[in-house]
């Protein structure tokens, strides 16, 4: 099988192994070359196409096959879902650390603004604590549950050169992963679409510094 990825994402909240993302699919692919000069992109040579195949493929009953390249579609899917989660639980403790910054220089307006981001980091923490584990007890090297990273990644390393159908374990895996991640993600959007869009509303009405992502209101009058 050629070692070709989907979704091949940098996140430090993935090993090197994992975050090269899932093998391709068997099927008819093209690649295009560009270089990059100054500035400058060009396109090195025309298209080329090219096929992927499973090695072994032909012995695989029909059924195990179908079963196999479903599963793994929807490992790919669901391993951009919680990698894009992490990195948006990542951002808001990034703009958090600018609106506290801010909100210092808002003293009309700081007790009540920094309850707001207050509540909104300990939200966060929480959904990372899910999504990746608790990193102060790792770093302890005490034991704690499986994080729904912590599943994803021992199925895509399981699941990477395997030339069978989805293991039980994997599936059952998989299955509560999913389930955990639902609630997760619905949390998260309520935080960053809700909560911290109503932080930075009442920020900019006590007129506190711009912070990033916000957009600054203004009228002349």
């Amino acid at each position: 099988m050629v070692a070709l990825t989907e979704h091949p994402e940098e996140n430090e909240d993935f090993p090197p192994a994992t975050a090269e993302g899932t093998l391709v699919l068997p099927g008819n692919y093209s690649v295009r070359a560009f270089q990059n000069v100054d500035g400058a992109i060009t396109e090195l040579g025309t298209p080329q196409n090219f096929k992927v195949m499973t090695e072994g493929q032909g012995s695989m009953p029909a059924g195990d096959l179908a079963a196999r390249e479903e599963f793994h579609r929807k490992v790919a899917r669901f391993y951009r879902a919680v990698s894009g989660a992490l990195h948006t639980a990542d951002d808001v403790e990034a703009r958090l650390k600018s609106i506290r910054e801010a909100v210092r220089d808002t003293p009309a307006a700081e007790k009540e603004l920094d309850e707001e981001a207050d509540a909104i980091e300990r939200s966060d923490r929480l959904i990372l604590r899910a999504l990746r584990g608790d990193a102060e007890l790792q770093k302890l090297n005490e034991p704690v549950p499986s994080s729904i990273k912590d599943r994803v990644e021992g199925i895509m390393e399981g699941e990477r050169f395997s030339l069978s159908p989805p293991t039980p374990n994997h599936i059952r895996d998989y299955n509560i992963a999913v389930k955990e991640f639902g609630g997760e993600l619905a949390k998260l959007r309520t935080l960053v679409e809700v909560d911290l869009v109503k932080l930075e509303k009442d920020m900019e009405a006590a007129g506190a510094p711009w912070t990033p992502g916000r957009v600054p209101e203004w009228s002349e009058k």
